[in-house]
């Protein structure tokens, strides 16, 4: 009897043990990063409402440090991701597709969800360019990322369906790599930016401008309503830290549900948390766009995928769309 209790004693102990270590392995920080613009609203429901928080809690991680960032564009989140820095990066499809396809096999980056669907404009004060036809040299076009943002995929899809896959790239002279905000700030001012590809809500603010108008719709080339924005983090992170993970996508679907459920309120968040100038009611009728969708189902991923691979930008080919997220939002409608 004496002997099996000692067993008893050291299974618990190697128990407890397992229990301990299984608990030490999840990190104590978390660290998300975030960009500018409405899409980012269900990150910035979370930062808020301290939604990661209450979820790490319920898994009893309590003590975990929730730290968020802001970036200005893709590349430096995929910097900041392979370097260990960054946990969870945000942005555009494309971006995101780039370090899918450099990390199979490795650290095995995926989307953990799509964060919204929004049109894209390229608007334009050049009363001279009445399509991406009439640009010339002398235009020079703003985009966050330029060369690697989902806004440099869609006009190079625009440029492939006009003038063919081997002129994608026709109009690589004329980018130029600004923010969202620094780059609305250049368009508005009339001297080198003649054209302004960017997202909600600044695209509205520089349309608001007389002699600007918009040339291209993003949903006109994707073919309807396409996944803007996605957040992903790597394989190694997802396994390492099951429970920090399951609470970060549990605080997004209630951040995603709650802004859809309450609109007004979320718009009210959104302009006190950037200090947003074109008000709350503003960002509402944004909200209420039947265009703009908060969303975590993909839409029109894989279309993206394959034309970047079909024109070399990425070397692998997804087979499907799931290939390009996590598992828990397999279940969803993605495309």
């Amino acid at each position: 009897m004496r002997i099996i209790k000692v067993l008893l004693l050291l299974l618990g102990a190697a128990v407890s043990t397992q229990v301990l270590m299984a608990r030490a392995a999840e990190i104590g920080e978390i660290k998300i990063a975030q960009q500018f613009g409405i899409g980012y609203l269900p990150l910035t429901i979370m930062k808020t409402n301290g939604l990661v928080e209450k979820h790490l809690k319920a898994a009893g991680l309590a003590d975990t440090k929730v730290s968020w960032l802001v970036l200005a564009s893709g590349q430096p989140m995929n910097d900041a991701l392979l370097s260990g820095s960054l946990h969870v990066a945000s942005g555009g499809v494309a971006p995101f597709l780039i370090l899918w396809d450099r990390t199979r096999g490795t650290l095995n980056v995926k989307a953990v969800a799509a964060l919204s669907s929004m049109p894209m404009y390229l608007v334009t004060n050049n009363p001279n360019v009445k399509s991406i036809r009439d640009f010339t040299d002398n235009d020079r076009i703003s985009m966050a990322g330029a060369g690697q943002s989902i806004q440099t995929i869609v006009l190079q899809m625009a440029a492939a369906k006009e003038f063919g896959d081997a002129n994608f790239n026709k109009f690589s002279t004329l980018y130029r790599n600004l923010s969202h905000p620094d780059g609305l700030a250049a368009f508005l001012s009339g001297k080198e930016i003649t054209a302004y590809f960017s997202s909600p809500p600044f695209q509205y603010q520089a349309l608001e401008k007389p002699g600007v108008r918009r040339i291209l719709n993003s949903y006109d080339i994707s073919g309807g309503p396409a996944t803007f924005l996605v957040a992903w983090a790597t394989g190694k992170f997802r396994d390492e830290n099951p429970k920090t993970y399951q609470a970060f996508f549990n605080a997004y679907k209630e951040a995603t549900d709650f802004i859809n459920a309450n609109k007004r309120t979320a718009a009210e968040v959104y302009v006190k948390e950037t200090k947003d100038k074109s008000g709350v009611d503003a960002i509402e009728k944004m909200l209420n766009d039947p265009e703009i969708r908060i969303t975590m189902t993909p839409e029109h991923t894989l279309p993206i995928a394959d034309f970047m691979q079909r024109t070399g930008t990425l070397k692998g080919k997804a087979a499907s769309w799931k290939d390009l997220y996590f598992p828990e939002l397999h279940n969803l409608p993605g495309s």
